[in-house]
């Protein structure tokens, strides 16, 4: 059995190809990976001709992902650059708090811009600048205001959110088409709890938060914090800070590391804080604990 999404609904379609021909600019959908799952909708001769390539279409759905992948993160549209040069913007597709695809545009070269405005500046590749033909393509692509780019951006925004997502259906394919959506939303949605107690697990070290979990899932900050407190019955910070204080006490037991040592290794910024969250899952100070520890280790003895 495996899981799809329906992105290709006549809806989808018109409303990509209507705002592609209102604002001239390339529009196609594509899944998570950056693989596009829409027809392509007024691509340019260079981006048709880029993507026959397979080592560029690659970096073409590389520089897809990228971009829809800071969209989500941000929770707006992300304008970024891709490898060849040309500026896009992409636009998160998410149902029910899941990341599911998100819808591109662009295509087009800027006229007046700030370098640190566009995502993914220093990634471009000139591979491409070798071939005479793609130069000519490359040189016929429009020229924008970067205005026009940011106004384009935040229609398709709106575009989305009032009507795409509502078309969107999730579904399950194995021998025949199974409509149980509440169990399938359920058992996914426990694949990504457990998926992200994992990525706890190896990373409660290191300076994560709520977003960073969330992103490594596919689901947006605000879903997988309810998602978590709903599975797990505790907040995502309280059970961050619990892994971590249960890591602490092994250390204060089996090690004479300093505190501040330790609360650093456990990725806890300032020891006064690491402090505080320890006396207030053990009633007692880090120091105060392995005093305990060893006391009653001697006595034991």
């Amino acid at each position: 059995m495996s899981s799809i999404t329906s992105l290709d609904s006549a809806l989808i379609r018109k409303i990509a190809s209507d705002f592609s021909q209102a604002t001239e600019m390339a529009v196609v959908v594509v899944n998570i990976h950056g693989e596009e799952i829409s027809e392509r909708f007024h691509f340019s001769e260079f981006c048709q001709r880029i993507r026959q390539n397979p080592e560029l279409y690659n970096q073409c759905m590389l520089s897809d992902k990228r971009g829809g992948l800071k969209a989500s993160v941000d929770n707006k549209p992300c304008v970024y650059q891709c490898h060849a040069g040309l500026t896009d913007f992409s636009i998160p597709l998410i149902v029910e708090g899941s990341l599911v695809g998100f819808v591109l545009c662009g295509q087009v070269r800027l006229e007046d811009h700030k370098d640190d405005e566009i995502e993914g500046m220093a990634h471009t590749q000139s591979m491409w600048q070798k071939d005479e033909e793609l130069k000519h393509c490359f040189e016929d692509i429009p020229v924008v205001d970067y205005q026009k780019v940011l106004a384009s951006a935040e229609l398709l925004q709106l575009i989305v959110d009032n009507c795409i997502r509502k078309h969107i259906n999730l579904v399950v394919l194995d021998d025949t088409v199974i409509n149980e959506q509440q169990k399938l939303s359920t058992n996914n949605n426990d694949h990504k709890i457990k998926k992200a107690l994992r990525f706890i697990e190896h990373h409660f070290s290191d300076d994560i938060k709520l977003e960073d979990v969330a992103s490594h899932i596919y689901l947006s900050p605000y879903y997988f914090s309810k998602l978590f407190k709903k599975h797990l019955g505790i907040g995502f910070n309280a059970y961050l800070n619990n892994c971590r204080i249960m890591h602490a006490k092994k250390m204060l037991k089996s090690s004479g590391i300093p505190v501040a040592t330790i609360a650093k290794n456990l990725g806890f910024s300032q020891t006064s804080y690491f402090c505080k969250v320890f006396r207030k899952n053990c009633s007692m100070s880090p120091q105060e604990y392995r005093d305990k520890h060893y006391q009653d280790s001697f006595i034991h003895d």
